[in-house]
């Protein structure tokens, strides 16, 4: 795992998706949570670091 500081554990994205009706692992949950940090760097670095 990344040693960046995440506002979202694992646990914390089953909870959320759960309520919304979605089933997941928390394994699941953290490789959901990298892609989406990957992707939100990504449009950052993109869009305003030009």
């Amino acid at each position: 795992m990344v040693s960046e500081k995440r506002n979202i554990t694992p646990e914390k994205a089953v909870k959320i998706l759960s309520e919304s009706g979605v089933k997941i692992t928390e394994k699941k949950a953290e490789e959901l949570l990298e892609f989406m940090y990957f992707l939100a760097k990504l449009i950052v670095n993109q869009n305003f670091k030009k």
